[in-house]
């Protein structure tokens, strides 16, 4: 792997929140680097630093001990080829589908409002809501929103994708469908994904490599290659089983919360 390779390196990145005479230390001692056009899930229990560590990669939260490198650019420098998907869809309800979606093209220049119309209306074919581009938020189920999201964040051809626990507040079929977009789109256009998750499967069945992290301080546990191939779905016996193994990796550190994750 050479330098040009890498679109995320991180280098020994540590992270403590302060409040009065209280201090709270969320990640210890994060180093891992990720190549152009890999799909890579951190995966670990709920207050682990996990998306403490996702918001610095998207420069939404400084750096400030260890260092963050994204497309040759530390974090806290100007680079817009980064987009980010979160738990909640966050879509404007007085804008209709169409609309939120040429919102995402804003910032691209040289484009006419008509050539802005046709890419949101590519995304919104391509995620499967094609013949909804009138309708309003209100008007959808919280998957069909949470496609509308995925659009917004795909239509400025970003070269990297982040998401945050995208998926979690919706249920198993609704996310079965979603995982199937997403390998999907990530077949087509084999963009640099990283995707916080606490939920097992979903890393096994959407990631080539999932980074295990442990209890708050956030350490990484385990680097953890999934050498599946592609369609994968949450009911295949080499999903069950690899993920068994990275629970047993979480259960050995004494977190029993992942029983019901997997």
């Amino acid at each position: 792997m050479t330098e040009t390779d890498v679109k995320i390196c991180a280098s020994h990145v540590s992270k403590v929140f302060t409040g009065g005479c209280h201090f709270i230390k969320v990640l210890d001692d994060i180093s891992f680097s990720i190549q152009t056009g890999e799909f890579v899930a951190i995966l670990g229990p709920s207050g682990c630093g996990k998306s403490t560590l996702l918001n610095m990669v998207a420069d939404l939260e400084p750096c400030k001990e260890g260092n963050i490198i994204v497309n040759e650019y530390h974090t806290d420098q100007p680079e817009r080829h980064r987009m980010m998907m979160f738990q909640e869809a966050a879509l404007f309800p007085w804008y209709n589908v169409l609309s939120n979606v040429v919102y995402g093209l804003r910032f691209k220049k040289g484009l006419t409002n008509a050539e802005r119309k046709t890419i949101a209306s590519y995304y919104l074919r391509m995620v499967g809501l094609g013949h909804f581009e009138r309708a309003y938020i209100h008007e959808l189920s919280g998957g069909m929103k949470q496609r509308v999201a995925l659009a917004r964040a795909l239509a400025p051809n970003p070269q990297m994708l982040l998401m945050d626990e995208p998926f979690s507040a919706l249920d198993a079929l609704t996310c079965e469908h979603l995982y199937k977009d997403v390998q999907k789109i990530w077949n087509m256009q084999h963009k640099t994904i990283l995707l916080v998750t606490h939920n097992v499967r979903e890393a096994v069945v959407l990631a080539q490599r999932v980074i295990v992290l442990s209890q708050r301080p956030g350490k990484i546990l385990k680097d953890f290659p999934i050498q599946l191939p592609y369609p994968r779905s949450v009911h295949d016996v080499s999903v069950s089983a690899l993920a068994n193994e990275l629970t047993h990796v979480l259960h050995v550190k004494g977190d029993d919360d992942y029983a019901s994750c997997i």
